[in-house]
């Protein structure tokens, strides 16, 4: 959440100041954009900037953000 929110949005339904809505997004995403700053093979981007920092520390956090943002869909979704 330190990492995330201040571009995305505590609400991860919503776009951040300066991040996309990231509800829902696949591991295979995650991988790209946390650990590279890249995208997966065939993947267009909800926005064409490249403010994204790396964060490579957060490599053994990926499942557990992937999970996450998982439920959040299906929350979102039951509602």
């Amino acid at each position: 959440m330190a990492n995330c929110v201040p571009c995305h949005n505590n609400d991860p339904a919503k776009d951040g100041p300066i991040g996309p809505a990231i509800k829902g997004s696949p591991k295979k995403l995650l991988q790209a954009r946390v650990l590279r700053n890249g995208y997966p093979a065939n993947y267009t981007p909800k926005r064409p900037t490249k403010v994204m920092p790396q964060f490579p520390f957060l490599e053994p956090e990926i499942p557990y953000l992937a999970v996450y943002l998982r439920a959040e869909s299906a929350q979102q979704s039951e509602r």
